[in-house]
């Protein structure tokens, strides 16, 4: 059984990296979101929107394992989030909306012209994916929710809400009356995390997102934990190949550093690491694709190991590089901000290890 990607699927994340590479701004110096409309017309332009959409309403009809070398492209290139929220959310679409959903949202978005950003942690509670205050009664929600990236450029919220009886997900434009949009500082400007509130806002029973369906909350984590650690590896093979690559060229005693054993081991960990998270998210994203047994473990054991080893491959990248690799011109500050927030997103590390021991001892108990 071959477990490697093939020429498509590998083709493709590499002409996505070869795209973000060419808006220098992302990796640069400096975390503004100037390029951020340049960058998703780029990627519309691709298709990249249209290819987890099926034929019958414009799109290519991939499935999420294909996109696994593409979203590692997105981490390694610091792309928006808003680009990664869209992609999960024409998945959820896919499997949790009716034939109603999908016609009306899934053209738009195959286009580029329908972008969703995912609304789901609330402050207080932003590590656990699951707690929603944001409520959804009579027709109308109201609430708050913090750390919605692209909120503000964005045409469409996936919000997680609660009824009385059970969680939910509502589709809400951002322009509808009672929506509030702010941007709010954080570890990483470019991220274009926001603060939403909701006033009152009507939601009507066709923009529920999966209604009915116990597990469409999970569906989402799932897709959502999925992604991110695609993302989070992306960034630590970049760190890992610009650490190998300065300790090969920078001599200290007429040698090379990387000749040197502290140097040599730590790269050699970073490698083992990197091999090994890879491995991790690919069966995630094989897992959510086949929508097998195992998805909410393989999703969180991914999401809480592949965002540790993402936040140590920075850690360990600034430090092979010396005092430059703490300096704001040599710009390793900007991956190791985006994987804080990758790190935090949909659920922290403790969240989805403890949803890991659960899930795991729930399938002993059944077997």
């Amino acid at each position: 059984m071959n477990f490697l990607f093939n020429e498509e699927q590998t083709s493709l994340g590499e002409t996505v990296g070869q795209v973000l590479a060419d808006h220098a701004a992302l990796t640069g110096p400096d975390p503004s979101r100037g390029s951020d409309a340049e960058v998703w017309a780029a990627l519309a332009e691709l298709g990249l929107f249209s290819l987890l959409v099926a034929e019958e309403h414009g799109g290519v009809g991939l499935g999420l394992v294909d996109l696994a070398p593409t979203i590692e492209a997105l981490g390694a290139g610091l792309a928006p989030p808003l680009i990664a929220s869209t992609l999960v959310a024409t998945e959820a679409v896919n499997r949790l909306g009716d034939a109603e959903q999908r016609a009306q949202l899934l053209p738009g978005i195959a286009a580029g012209e329908t972008a969703i950003a995912i609304a789901s942690a609330e402050l207080g509670r932003g590590n656990d994916p699951v707690f929603a205050e944001c409520g959804l009664h009579d027709g109308r929600l109201t609430g708050r929710k913090i750390a919605v990236a692209g909120a503000d450029v964005a045409q469409m919220l996936l919000v997680v809400t609660r009824t009385q009886s059970a969680p939910v997900l509502a589709l809400v434009p951002t322009d509808a009356p009672g929506v509030t949009i702010e941007p709010h500082a954080d570890i990483d400007p470019s991220a274009g995390l926001c603060r939403v509130t909701f006033d009152n806002v009507a939601v009507a029973s066709a923009q529920l997102l999966g209604e009915g369906s116990p597990g469409a909350l999970d569906t989402l984590i799932d897709l959502g934990a999925t992604a991110q650690s695609g993302m989070a590896m992306g960034i630590a093979e970049v760190m890992l190949k610009r650490s190998v690559a300065y300790a090969c060229e920078r001599e200290q005693f007429g040698k090379p550093i990387g000749s040197f054993q502290a140097i040599k081991h730590r790269c050699a960990d970073l490698a083992v690491a990197v091999e090994a998270g890879k491995a991790t998210s690919h069966y995630a994203f094989w897992a959510c694709s086949e929508d097998a047994e195992d998805r909410a473990s393989a999703a969180s054991a991914a999401k809480a190991y592949c965002g540790e080893i993402a936040c140590n491959a920075c850690n360990d990248a600034i430090q092979i590089h010396g005092g430059m690799g703490f300096t704001w011109e040599l710009g390793l500050h900007r991956f190791l901000r985006r994987a804080q927030v990758i790190e935090h997103a949909v659920g922290s590390r403790a969240w989805h290890y403890e949803r890991v021991v659960a899930e795991t001892l729930a399938a002993r108990e059944v077997a």
